[in-house]
């Protein structure tokens, strides 16, 4: 019964104040602004992606550039793609020529190494590593020294618990062995049939195994161990089998029952036996639609949309007006996980933003339309009716789009 219509998320966070810098739009093209509405960069890009580590990519015909929080455009758009975090002023940089490692602070290339595979970036925080395959074989990039360590392997890639990052997993024809990320150096030689990550408890340990009878252990520092009784996966990760989660067993039905009349339901559809656990009877109103249904909600569990007089407003199950009937039209919108939740008013051809948490009205019908959301920036992305688009906090209410005047 419960309908999600979503924004797309590009990352979950907490609740607090937006963040700029904020893109904004004017004729069709992307440029920043601060939370003053001061201009860092005027509008010239087709688009300014999320900021990561205080960089973000933007596209311009095309080709693929970079700049950081103050308006700077520090790698101009000339390449087909770009990719990483940015944390350590290095990126994977694609061309005609293939992939490449480049320093983002002068836009310069590092060692000069070209790629037709695209480099694998070690999770390994102390240092800036890159598993790259070059001319078929694998080995270990040094992006501070532009050097390559290792460069013999058949393949190379990070262990999955963040114990072992400083080490990777490296095959040589059928035969498995470990190397440090740091230098390069053999820890354990490939010559077994298989090296996988194990558990005793929580504690992970490393099991490389020769022949059908022979397994030896390793702690996170590969000194020799004795686990004991070792598993795939950690303790925690493994459910209990009594935990089932049945989130549609329970939930708010509505019954026209003719004349005006109405019956609102709480109803456990667990069973064939519908049983009901509540009901309210409500009169008086044209239409009454489902928005949404959350038993953990104290202050407003169901909301409703309902139609009365010719205006549209928004009541819970026993009747009470948790938003006046003074519109054309409501929506209630929520993220793909149910995180951030708000009603969309309509009047006319402009529409308002409602936070459904508290029900506060965070925005009058005065936009043409809500597009996105930002749990980046904290922000709802939305066009204005002369077509800008900008973000607006989620808390505010602010525009943050220059010479918009609220």
């Amino acid at each position: 019964m419960k309908t999600a219509y979503f924004l797309p998320v590009l990352l979950l966070s907490i609740w607090c104040k937006a963040q700029g810098p904020y893109p904004y739009t004017e004729k069709g093209k992307w440029g920043l602004t601060d939370k003053n509405k001061s201009v860092l960069l005027k509008p010239q890009f087709d688009t300014i992606d999320v900021f990561r580590n205080g960089f973000a990519r933007v596209e311009s015909n095309k080709r693929v550039g970079l700049i950081n929080t103050s308006g700077a455009v520090l790698v101009n758009p000339s390449y087909t793609n770009i990719t990483n975090a940015f944390q350590d002023f290095t990126a994977i940089a694609r061309n005609i020529k293939g992939y490449q490692i480049i320093d983002i602070r002068n836009d310069k290339p590092i060692g000069g190494l070209f790629t037709d595979i695209l480099p694998e970036r070690s999770s390994y925080p102390k240092g800036s590593y890159y598993f790259v395959n070059k001319d078929g074989k694998m080995g270990i990039f040094d992006a501070q020294t532009g050097k390559m360590q290792g460069g013999k392997f058949n393949q190379v890639t990070g262990f999955n618990d963040a114990a072992l990052d400083q080490y990777a997993l490296v095959t040589l024809g059928d035969t498995y062995g470990v190397v440090d990320v740091t230098s390069g150096r053999e820890i354990l030689k490939p010559e077994y049939d298989d090296i996988e990550e194990v558990y005793s408890g929580n504690t992970v340990y490393v099991a490389a195994k020769k022949g059908d009878d022979k397994v030896f252990y390793y702690d996170a520092g590969f000194h020799n161990a004795s686990p004991g009784n070792v598993q795939d996966k950690p303790t925690s990760a493994i459910p209990a089998e009594s935990e089932v989660l049945n989130k549609r067993a329970k939930d708010m039905y509505i019954y026209k029952l003719g004349s005006g009349k109405w019956r609102v339901v709480l109803e456990n559809r667990e069973t064939n036996n519908y049983k009901g656990l509540d009901s309210t009877d409500l009169n008086g109103y044209t239409d009454l639609e489902y928005l949404s249904y959350y038993p953990n909600d104290n202050r407003f569990p169901t909301k409703i949309k309902a139609v009365k007089d010719g205006k549209t407003g928004v009541i819970d199950m026993r009747g009470k007006v948790l938003l006046p009937f003074v519109f054309e039209d409501v929506h209630f919108r929520e993220d793909m996980v149910g995180r951030y939740a708000f009603i969309e008013t309509y009047m006319g051809d402009k529409k308002g933003v409602v936070v459904a948490a508290d029900m506060k009205e965070l925005k009058k019908p005065v936009l043409k339309a809500i597009l996105d959301e930002d749990r980046d920036r904290n922000a709802l992305l939305i066009e204005m009716p002369n077509g800008q688009k900008g973000y607006m906090d989620k808390n505010t209410g602010e525009i943050f789009i220059p010479g918009i005047k609220e």
